[in-house]
């Protein structure tokens, strides 16, 4: 009995071996026929271009989601709260009364949450400083360029071939370069310029090319025009920063250097009054 039903455990695997087989010769055989009729999907880049953090490394990248995360309600207030705690912790150690914690709580919270705002508004302004003041000279350099005969696209990319990658204003024109690359319309990738660059000047010149490509005008003379104009901005913003300098030169002179002043010309004639002073005071 025992050996009758081994044998029907074989007959049923050998079945199902030889089914087996069958099928994947089945499934060969279609695969055989399909061939050079089914094309395959192309992969489709999902990399997002448009993100604020796309191609940034390191501490940039950690500046701009700290800033971002900042921005928030919640991030505000997690900082707050791990002032408050540090600040708390410190003054609990150091023995100081209940009021006296909740005070330096709330006064450590305020303290780390303004210094990490205006960490981050420091970094934000000088890296739109440095975009504001290379600005005119990428665009004069672009101009140039296609007035030597070539497109906007090639342009940028021998510009950015000998520029420096690290610059924001580079780093940023590198990746239009790359969204065009990937197949996006010259004004998708320049408007991507425009949001990735929270600047006044580059919505300026990126609004004025979309309408030059539209309209047929030169592109060379649109990026000439903008490139003079941001220049007598800067030059501008120099002259008032030149007209100030006076009045934020009182403080430091009426602090450190006269007092020096008094004490060199006034010095020996008072010491000469308090000598006759003493003399007349000891008579």
């Amino acid at each position: 009995m025992i050996f009758i039903i081994i044998l029907l455990l074989i007959g049923l695997i050998a079945i199902g071996l030889m089914f087996l087989r069958q099928y994947k010769m089945q499934q060969q055989l279609i695969t055989r026929l399909q061939f050079g009729f089914d094309q395959q999907p192309e992969e489709i880049d999902i990399v997002d271009l448009s993100a604020g953090d796309y191609g940034l490394r390191g501490s940039e990248r950690i500046y701009y989601h700290l800033r971002e995360f900042l921005n928030t309600p919640q991030g505000k207030i997690l900082m707050f709260s791990l002032g408050a705690i540090v600040a708390s912790a410190a003054l609990a150690i150091m023995g100081k009364p209940f009021r006296s914690i909740l005070l330096g709580a709330g006064g450590g919270g305020v303290l780390l949450l303004t210094l990490g705002l205006f960490f981050l508004y420091v970094n934000k302004k000088e890296k739109l400083n440095k975009v504001q003041t290379e600005l005119p000279s990428a665009l004069e350099l672009l101009a140039a360029i296609m007035e030597g005969g070539m497109a906007f696209e090639s342009a940028l990319v021998h510009m950015l071939r000998e520029a420096d990658p690290k610059h924001p204003l580079y780093f940023d024109l590198l990746i239009v370069s790359e969204a065009m690359k990937k197949g996006r319309r010259r004004n998708e990738a320049l408007s991507l310029w425009a949001n990735r660059c929270e600047l006044v000047y580059i919505s300026d010149v990126v609004s004025s090319m979309i309408q030059a490509e539209q309209t047929g005008a030169s592109l060379g003379s649109v990026l000439k025009h903008h490139a003079q104009a941001v220049l007598r901005e800067n030059e501008a913003v120099i002259q008032r920063r030149a007209e100030r300098l006076p009045v934020r030169m009182l403080m430091p002179m009426a602090g450190c250097i006269l007092p020096a002043v008094i004490i060199v010309a006034a010095g020996p004639s008072i010491v000469r009054i308090m000598q006759i002073i003493d003399d007349i005071i000891s008579k």
